[in-house]
């Protein structure tokens, strides 16, 4: 299915990069909750008829990096999983130090997840595309320049699930460096539409 898409802000772009980062330096690659929005789906039955899940959710390199950044993911794996798991785990960790430096390297339209196949959410994104991922971190203490300072925002996308291709095979391969092989998964690629800053009771839109 293919789905139009707009870019989103390039501040938002640069702290999902540098939560990222943040995560492999001073978390051993433990996510942040900026990088664990909730998804709010249509569930015609349910209070307001939406039902929100939580989510870890994940970058794609630029579209033109794309294998290539597949093959980088797939070789780590399969040089070093002959010592293990925590070695594969160390190994990418000390890729991904170098990976997300750069947020311009990354596709700016879109998020990802892997999910299992049979999950709630995944039938509900199957019977409708649209939906929402509300990012909130609240850390009114932290620092102008700190990835914890606070931010409230609704990224509202459309979600195409994945059982196979180019986007697929990055994400299950990137994966696989801290999880191991992901069977019976789908990998959820949200396509950015619109975002819009929601802290405090507000609704304003935020510029791609």
């Amino acid at each position: 299915m293919t789905f139009n898409a707009n870019p989103l802000a390039r501040e938002f772009m640069e702290w999902q990069a540098a939560l990222r980062l943040h995560t492999m330096i001073e978390r051993n690659g433990a996510p942040h909750v900026g990088v664990a929005p909730l998804v709010t789906v249509k569930r015609p039955g349910f209070a307001l008829d939406v039902v929100s899940h939580s989510i870890i959710c994940g970058l794609l390199p630029e579209p033109g990096r794309l294998d290539e950044k597949t093959k980088e993911f797939r070789g780590i794996y399969e040089e070093h999983h002959a010592e293990g798991a925590r070695a594969v785990y160390d190994q990418g960790i000390s890729y991904l130090l170098g990976y997300y430096c750069d947020a311009s390297a990354f596709d700016d339209t879109s998020l990802t997840t892997l999910l299992a196949k049979d999950l709630d959410l995944v039938t509900a994104l199957r019977a409708e595309p649209r939906c929402s991922l509300v990012f909130y971190v609240f850390d009114l203490e932290a620092r102008a320049d700190d990835v914890s300072r606070f931010r409230c925002m609704q990224v509202d996308v459309l979600a195409d699930v994945l059982s196979e291709g180019p986007v697929y095979e990055n994400v299950w391969w990137h994966n696989t460096l801290f999880h191991g092989f992901a069977d019976e998964h789908v990998v959820v690629h949200f396509h950015h539409q619109t975002t819009y800053f929601t802290g405090f009771g507000r609704l304003e839109r935020v510029n791609g």
